[in-house]
């Protein structure tokens, strides 16, 4: 199995070759850190099954919704320094947001998914869905669903659009801009992007779809049925979730709620600082009591959108008994369509993240990234 384990983590890499072994993910990486050490650094399968190619230790993958970890710490960050307030109205920053009633919608809501817009505007096809103004002003035309607050519902693609567009308005760079020059850089992530450099695009693994023609097929026509709230949420880019994220066109474009591309040992890392308080290896992200805020778990209770209990920081997702990121309630990060995972669990000082080309009907990271995940807890409890 190519990578690096530390002594004690042997039973994350026997799960993970079993994985491998057995064909489930095609290809992927795992990746632990405990007590701000690479503890696990593993890579394994096909990185493109039909041109014959192997992951590769700088393989690069689409990690759908993990995405928005990334860019909940960028607007956190802007949050440590003083240049916006989660109580903030969004329209105090985006004027134009104000229409159809959403002039009552504050950044916490958007962080929480409470805003009441889940639903994706009509009538935008896929090339269109790339331009980011185009989109922004799609947001802006968008009427609640809800009253804010009212409920959560999970933003799946307008997440990324609000939160980053709010972060363009107060600091003037792109979403993927700020994370690769106030994140990456100072981190020194060189694998973790919002918006693909074309010169990278050799090393993204080609997503394979492992959904089952019928069955999984069918549940995701019934998730996605035009006339209920989540078919509105999702609209057509879930329809088809892997050519459209097989594209160096979409890689290329800023979607940060679901297009983020990394490697499991950046994402690890990035929770790593984030888990011991905002600061790794002498690079400082944000205050501990920044952190403190937006890890606690804000919300809790059934999703409108997904029907399931979720747990809610700012921006992350909490752990808990129905948790794919532990039981405890104070970890907390982000788990992606597919399969891959990334989070943080402070209370054992460990980071963990798992991303995967092999995209399963995975919507909350339960199947090959728990199992992963559960025996690095075991690992940790064992040393």
């Amino acid at each position: 199995m190519p990578g690096t384990i530390s002594n004690g983590f042997e039973p994350v890499r026997d799960a993970f070759a079993q994985q491998i072994e057995t064909g489930d993910g095609v290809g992927g990486a795992v990746a632990v850190y405990h007590r701000g050490k690479l503890a696990v650094d593993l890579w394994g399968g096909m990185a493109d099954r039909a041109a014959g190619h192997p992951w590769q230790e700088n393989t690069m993958c689409v990690v759908y919704s993990t995405t928005k970890g990334a860019t909940s710490t960028c607007l956190h960050m802007l949050v440590d320094r003083g240049q916006l307030s989660y109580d903030d109205l969004v329209v105090k920053h985006w004027p134009e947001f104000a229409k159809h009633g959403k002039d009552k919608i504050t950044v916490r809501h958007v962080l929480t998914h409470q805003a009441g817009m889940p639903q994706q505007p009509k009538g935008l096809g896929d090339e269109q869905t790339l331009v980011w103004d185009r989109i922004v002003r799609a947001m802006e035309n968008l009427e609640p669903m809800w009253k804010p607050g009212e409920k959560t519902g999970y933003h799946a693609i307008n997440f990324g659009w609000l939160a980053g567009e709010i972060i363009r308005r107060i600091d003037g760079r792109t979403v993927g801009a700020f994370l690769g020059e106030e994140v990456c850089k100072p981190l020194g992530l060189r694998d973790l992007y919002i918006g693909l450099p074309e010169s990278e695009e050799g090393r993204v693994a080609r997503l394979e779809s492992l959904l089952n023609e019928d069955a999984d097929v069918q549940r995701i026509d019934q998730m996605l049925d035009i006339e209920t709230i989540a078919g509105d949420a999702a609209g057509q880019r879930m329809a088809d979730p892997v050519q459209f994220y097989n594209r160096p066109e979409t890689h290329r474009a800023e979607l940060p709620a679901a297009g983020g591309i990394a490697t499991a040992r950046d994402l690890a890392r990035l929770y790593a600082c984030l888990g011991a308080g905002g600061t790794l290896d002498g690079v400082t992200l944000m205050r501990p009591d920044t952190i403190a805020t937006a890890t606690a778990q804000h919300t809790y209770g059934p999703d409108a959108i997904i029907n399931f209990p979720m747990g809610w920081a700012l921006g992350y997702m909490t752990g808990g008994a129905t948790s794919s990121s532990g039981p405890r309630v104070t970890a907390f990060g982000h788990a992606g369509f597919g399969g891959s995972n990334a989070f943080a669990d402070p209370e054992i000082e460990m980071s963990f993240a798992y991303i995967t080309n092999g995209i399963s009907l995975d919507l909350l990271g339960y199947t090959r990234a728990f199992a992963l995940s559960a025996a690095a807890r075991q690992c940790v409890g064992a040393l």
